[in-house]
């Protein structure tokens, strides 16, 4: 397993770790230089008749970070039992992880997003909740029947569930309605097709006196968002374990983004995107109207609402060819809970992963845990709470992310072992396409080639 673990290690150094959104009664962040540190005997802790202290690790800093803290205070405070201490690590997490439980360390509980999932259970460096819950009195089975049946197939390799979501992501599109009366569009009238936004969005880019450009329409990008809406698979067949990026509706979306590169020069948008790289929080272009559609997730609203009250702005599902393409489709992710092999403290990990999803804590989650975030929820069970749909309420737009999570046509990133590194290779196919160094065609066929060598070295190591 030692092995296992240290091939995992080397893995890490080619992941992307995603990035998004204490003692005593407060739950202050530790310094990740602090991460590796242990409390003394949790047995004579317990002896003592003090609470047992289980390390948390998450992803989140500025705003998000104050979220957690709170969220982690008020577990402390229900719970004299356990103390949980929160440690950001806001960069290289998933190769610190694994260093982590490489050497005997690991925190007790870690918040990442889902796409380290598979790799992490494949080389065997994090627990199943089907052996946790029943250390706890509690079935597995009874969970995942509680779970949005999307979330629990995010979390599932090989049949057992891996990890717990306890908010989930789902993506729409924002406009400005300011700027559709400004170019004589009608606001109410956005756009349902790809066409339309085309269309629609080629009115609205300005322009400085030397030429650049000082605001954008839209620039597509992210082809694991659009291809679900262009009627794709994400690249992959489950039922026949093989490989698709090749089939026409996914190698339309790279097509649909070089043509947009082809149209506007790309030099331009890369110099316009540099100066407004920094998306977190008050600093979202969609804020200051230098663009004009953006998509994005739900948590948004807050930001709009705290730094952009005024705005003027609509919500609407992604627009789809008229052609093969799916209405009310999105990608989706979630920030999923995972506990490593090497946990001091399992029960206590569990306990906590539970509450933080609302799992048999549906109304606290409903009002005290998710809308802080601004996120959707693990079950539909919470999702049904008058607390959350008070907060719902309170911004119209929030329903329609909420009502998306039960649409047919939604999409996940494939479960298997080379997830992180199919997605990375997708990011560098999609740059080529964009700054026009390969054809749409030749870059997914030498994709599909990347990945399924990768898949199949991971498969033969018989790790």
């Amino acid at each position: 397993m030692f092995k296992k673990l240290i091939a995992v290690i080397l893995i890490a150094g080619m992941i992307l770790s995603l990035t998004a959104c204490g003692g005593g009664s407060s739950s202050k962040t530790t310094s990740a230089s602090k991460a590796g540190e242990k409390t003394t005997s949790a047995n004579q802790a317990a002896k003592k008749g003090q609470p047992v202290e289980i390390t948390y690790w998450h992803m989140w800093t500025s705003d998000w970070q104050k979220v957690i803290e709170n969220i982690v205070d008020q577990f402390n405070k229900t719970h004299p039992d356990i103390h949980v201490k929160p440690v950001s690590i806001p960069s290289n997490a998933d190769q610190k992880f694994l260093t982590a439980v490489a050497s005997g360390t690991p925190p007790d509980v870690f918040t990442e997003w889902n796409m380290i999932i598979a790799t992490f259970a494949d080389k065997g460096a994090i627990l199943s909740y089907d052996e946790l819950m029943p250390q706890i009195g509690e079935k597995v089975d009874d969970l995942k029947s509680w779970l949005y049946p999307i979330c629990k197939e995010i979390g599932t390799y090989k049949g057992k569930l891996y990890g717990l979501p306890f908010s989930m992501n789902d993506f729409m599109m924002f406009y400005n309605k300011k700027i559709f009366e400004e170019v004589g569009l009608d606001p109410n009238k956005p756009p349902q097709t790809i066409e339309e936004l085309d269309s629609m969005q080629a009115k609205m880019w300005k322009y400085d006196s030397r030429g650049m450009i000082q605001r954008i329409g839209f620039f597509p990008g992210w082809w694991a968002l659009w291809d679900t809406a262009f009627g794709g698979n994400e690249g992959y067949n489950p039922n026949t374990d093989k490989f698709t990026f090749t089939d026409p509706q996914n190698v339309k979306v790279m097509e649909w983004f070089q043509s947009y590169s082809k149209k506007y020069d790309i030099s331009k948008v890369d110099a316009f995107n540099k100066s407004n790289s920094n998306t977190l929080n008050n600093l979202w272009p969609f804020l200051s109207g230098r663009v004009a559609f953006a998509v994005d997730g739900m948590w948004r609203l807050i930001d709009i609402q705290k730094y952009a009250p005024d705005l003027q702005y609509g919500v609407i599902p992604l627009p789809y060819p008229k052609d093969g393409g799916k209405p009310n489709a999105s990608w989706i992710n979630g920030n999923f809970n995972i506990i490593p092999k090497g946990t001091k403290h399992p029960k206590e990990a569990v306990q906590f992963v539970l509450w933080l999803t609302g799992y048999k804590n549906e109304q606290v989650a409903a009002k005290d845990i998710l809308p802080p975030g601004g996120w959707l929820p693990a079950s539909p069970k919470i999702a049904e709470e008058p607390d959350y749909q008070k907060w719902v309420a309170q911004i119209p737009e929030r329903k329609k992310f909420v009502d998306l999570m039960s649409s047919p046509n939604l999409q996940i990133t494939p479960v298997i072992p080379v997830q992180q590194y199919m997605s990375d290779r997708i990011g560098n196919a999609e740059d080529l396409v964009k700054h026009l160094k390969k054809q749409p065609l030749q870059a997914m066929i030498d994709l599909q080639k990347e990945v399924e060598a990768e898949y199949q070295k991971v498969k033969s190591s018989g790790e």
